[in-house]
């Protein structure tokens, strides 16, 4: 079989046809038919796996597998309202030495900012919300583990609201949430962009004719037939269309909610520290209000050790309107300053949720060249820190860590250097499980 067909066998939903397959294509480059790049200075943090949504499809070891291929120095995985991803994505990365992490994405709301917008346009208060370098998966007795569920049933109450709503509007064609939407991922954990897909495909079954199809798109999302068969010949641009006339703010299907069916920044703040992970702000572009005042906003963060940021760099230069761009930069830099200030890590990736979207930020574009060695030393201080939650339950937010390296600057330092050096093996990250902390603190530490 070819290496095509051997990677698409890597997003099967059955774990054991993908593992072998990824192990095929491992020995294959163990044999020299496969030859991978030398790595370059280039991250993605945040890649969404199909246990969410991912545009392409991709699970985590088909994720990894093309980060390797592309030369990336490290991947890192980031689903919504679930850890699905976390064993297969540690696993991969430690059977093909690539730097690994493993994250969650949620949405919380914050009484502090009731009145202004975050990361959630249009939804004053709501900020999307991070946690990252899972190591473990909870117990569904534990607290982390409960509260894990909770998020699970909250994002999946909501959709089932949403689909409701877009049904009746849409009169004749229906879409079984059940028989339609849950099995489009492996984790029955879908979202708003697979219920996209699951409308689309309906439509496509129930009008077989495109006019006729088209004809029914342009009634009911209020745009003309001819710019809708336009859109149709890009995906992206067309679910995008599909996704913000009837599901998004001021869509018929748009579910309103209340600040009680959101988790709260404490329990799931709780949860990631609990399973020893690391709190992470999601930023968006600095033009909202809640976002315009970056020491205001980290003041907060700090307050609620809340130590790192995270964001997708390419909103704030790949933009078409100048105008758009330079406002955007100049927030981008004074944010990247401010966290540099405070030695707030950052981490940055592409999320691959949407169509068309990159495999990795273009690092050395003129607008990040600057930034990068930042984004690149955040990196290297997350896998710093897997390198020793999973050896040894000392990472970044340990008591441990906290006793030993109370200051934000030497701990940052210290995990940093760490990643840099030990390579992404089970080998070596039993090795540094086993050193004392006076022999780990000699070699990595100032």
């Amino acid at each position: 079989m070819t290496e095509e067909t051997w990677e698409g066998q890597l997003d099967s939903f059955d774990l054991a046809e993908r593992k072998k397959a990824f192990l095929l294509l491992v020995e294959r480059a163990k044999k020299g038919e496969i030859v991978f790049p030398t790595p370059k200075p280039l991250v993605n943090l945040h890649f969404h796996t199909f246990f969410s949504f991912n545009a392409c499809g991709y699970s985590p070891l088909h994720i990894l597998w093309l980060a390797k291929r592309e030369g990336l120095r490290m991947a890192g995985s980031v689903d919504f309202d679930v850890l699905e991803a976390l064993p297969e994505f540690l696993w991969g990365g430690l059977t093909i030495n690539l730097p690994v992490a493993s994250g969650l994405e949620t949405r919380i709301f914050l009484p502090e900012f009731q009145e202004e917008e975050l990361s959630s346009p249009n939804e004053p208060g709501v900020a999307y919300y991070m946690g990252n370098g899972f190591s473990r998966l909870p117990g569904e007795k534990e607290e982390a583990g409960k509260i894990l569920r909770k998020l699970w049933e909250i994002a999946q109450r909501r959709n089932q609201k949403v689909l409701e709503k877009v049904n009746a509007y849409l009169d004749r064609v229906q879409v079984d949430y059940e028989r339609e939407v849950l099995p489009l991922t492996p984790a029955q954990n879908p979202t708003e962009r697979h219920i996209v897909l699951a409308l689309v495909k309906k439509l496509e079954e129930v009008f077989p004719d495109l006019g006729e199809r088209l004809r029914f798109w342009s009634e009911k999302l209020g745009e003309k037939s001819e710019k809708l068969a336009e859109l149709y010949q890009d995906c992206a641009a067309f679910y995008d269309v599909v996704r913000m006339k009837l599901m998004k703010f001021g869509g018929v299907g748009y579910v309103k909610q209340d600040a009680g069916d959101f988790p709260t920044l404490g329990e799931v703040n709780r949860m990631i520290l609990d399973l020893g992970a690391i709190p992470s702000f999601s930023w968006l572009d600095g033009t909202r209000q809640g976002e315009e005042d970056p020491r205001r906003l980290f003041d907060f963060c700090l307050d609620n050790r809340v130590e790192t940021i995270f964001l997708v760099p390419d909103r704030n230069w790949n933009l078409p309107d100048p105008e758009e761009r330079k406002l955007k930069v100049a927030k981008l830099y004074e944010m990247v300053e401010e966290a540099k200030r405070r030695s707030m890590p950052i981490f940055v990736g592409t999320e691959l949720n949407r169509y068309g979207q990159k495999f990795v930020d273009d690092f050395d574009s003129p607008y990040l060249q600057l930034l990068a060695p930042y984004f690149l030393e955040s990196a290297w201080l997350l896998w710093g820190h897997m390198v020793m939650e999973m050896g040894s339950r000392r990472g970044y937010t340990s008591d441990w860590a906290r006793k030993y390296l109370p200051h934000r600057r030497e701990r940052n330092a210290f995990f940093a250097r760490l990643g840099e050096r030990v390579e992404a093996s089970k080998e070596a990250v039993q090795r540094v499980a086993e050193r004392s902390t006076e022999a780990i603190l000699r070699e990595f530490g100032d």
